[in-house]
């Protein structure tokens, strides 16, 4: 009986024992499991881009089609441009019947594959801008013309109308990705303000024939350089590789200059991310032989053109 019932215990704790340890060779880990398959939640979304009108329903298809087969659980769409070449038959401008109709599509898609999709509320970068904003309520610009006069003695006369185009500084218009004037930009102009002040005896004007001016090639205008129209450009030739491009003022005497804005085009998005953008440098000379720079500039991100001011 004692025999019997030891038999039966040593087969019951054999039996326990090979129980537990199938049981631990099955039990999933779950934080494994988890980064083999996570659940949509923990999934990433990214920004999709729809650069510069280049949207057809077959490229949406295969956009998805391949954000779904990777793994991502949505996305936040984006209508952007940055000179992006044209590589459709017709563009898709952004919030047109064809636009909307685009979309419209992308959004089934996305709901048909499980996915979540976002929108930005405007195209570009910014929420603060689209075609629903008056101009009186959009983003402005001070601009300003100057006349000068002789004081002491009133003045009477019309004083010049300062630049009223929509832009970024000035003059300067709205360019197009691939050069012009952009199609019926929004406008607004209103009057701010008048201000007359004494000028010093320093703040005299630039008289063109107490400076020469130079560059470093044939072609330039110097005419230009100074008569406060920042679209009218002139040209001064590209240097050789180990070289530099200038444009030189040399004057009678020591000069106390203030402040210098000048305005330039850059290359477009495209040439700028191939070859760079050039760097600017201010320099200056006593003898015309030995040059100590004041500024160097930075060789960021650019426009079509853009207008720089050294203090």
């Amino acid at each position: 009986m004692s025999l019997a019932w030891k038999k039966y215990a040593l087969a019951a704790i054999v039996f326990g024992f090979g129980i537990g340890t199938a049981g631990g060779q099955s039990t999933p880990d779950a934080l494994k499991k988890g980064f083999e398959n996570p659940p949509s939640s923990a999934r990433p979304r990214v920004w999709w881009h729809w650069m510069n009108g280049n949207i057809t329903e077959e490229g949406i298809k295969a956009d998805l089609e391949w954000m779904h087969r990777v793994g991502l659980a949505g996305y936040q769409n984006f209508d952007a441009a940055l000179q992006t070449p044209q590589v459709v038959d017709k563009r898709l401008a952004y919030m047109t019947p064809e636009w909307k109709k685009a979309f419209l599509y992308a959004t089934k898609l996305t709901d048909q594959l499980g996915m979540e999709e976002a929108i930005a509320g405007s195209p570009g970068w910014s929420e603060s801008g689209g075609p629903w904003v008056p101009a009186a309520q959009g983003m402005k610009k001070y601009v300003w013309s100057e006349t000068q006069m002789k004081g002491g003695q009133p003045f009477h006369g019309v004083l010049p109308h300062p630049p009223s185009n929509t832009g970024a500084f000035q003059n300067m218009g709205i360019h197009e990705q691939f050069g012009g004037e952009a199609e019926n930009p929004p406008r607004f102009y209103a009057d701010a303000a008048v201000i007359a002040y004494r000028r010093t005896a320093a703040d005299a004007p630039m008289d063109a024939g107490q400076v020469k001016i130079t560059s470093s090639g044939e072609g330039l205008d110097a005419a230009m350089l100074s008569d406060g129209d920042l679209e009218k450009s002139t040209k001064v030739p590209i240097a050789a590789v180990g070289e530099i491009s200038w444009v030189q003022y040399e004057f009678p005497a020591a000069q106390t200059i203030r402040a210098i804005t000048y305005a330039m085009r850059d290359p477009n998005f495209i040439e700028a991310m191939m070859t760079g953008r050039p760097q600017r440098n201010l320099e200056a000379s006593d003898d015309g032989q030995s040059w100590r720079p004041l500024h160097r500039s930075a060789t960021g991100e650019g426009a079509a053109v853009s207008c720089y001011t050294w203090l």
